[in-house]
């Protein structure tokens, strides 16, 4: 009967040991979890405007005679830059600058978006005279 009683205070013991246990990290676990779901939602907005720009000089490149217009959301910490054959994005992330370059067999018409505010934009690409011409208006 000892040794039953004895299985018993121990089992609960440990249970209240890991129930202290993890109310003294659960803070730690939240902070955690809330700071991961703000880097996601600034990628993904980030990752949102890179896929529609693409898309967008895609197919202007396929439809030289048509002009492209679509608004946008530009999200905060991003730079854009289209020289030569190529977008590069500067972008900041945790407080640390990413890049993301796509290159493109057409040139750009060189421009640099730099501090833009947050804000909608309406998306302008067109093509004149074999050079793709892109605008944040």
């Amino acid at each position: 009967m000892t040794n039953l009683l004895e299985k018993a205070l121990l089992t609960g013991f440990g249970m209240f040991i890991l129930i202290v246990f993890i109310s003294l990290i659960n803070p730690f676990i939240i902070a955690i979890s809330d700071f991961n779901n703000t880097i996601k939602s600034d990628v993904e907005k980030y990752n949102n405007l890179f896929n529609e720009v693409d898309t967008a000089i895609l197919f202007v490149i396929e439809n030289p005679d048509v002009i492209y217009l679509n608004e946008i959301e530009y999200p905060r910490n991003l730079n854009v830059t289209f020289t030569n054959d190529y977008v590069k994005y500067d972008f900041l992330i945790d407080n640390e600058i990413q890049y993301k370059i796509y290159e493109y067999v057409k040139p750009f018409i060189s421009c640099a978006y730099v501090n833009l505010s947050v804000s909608r934009y309406i998306l302008n690409i067109s093509c004149n005279y074999n050079y793709l011409s892109v605008q944040f208006i």
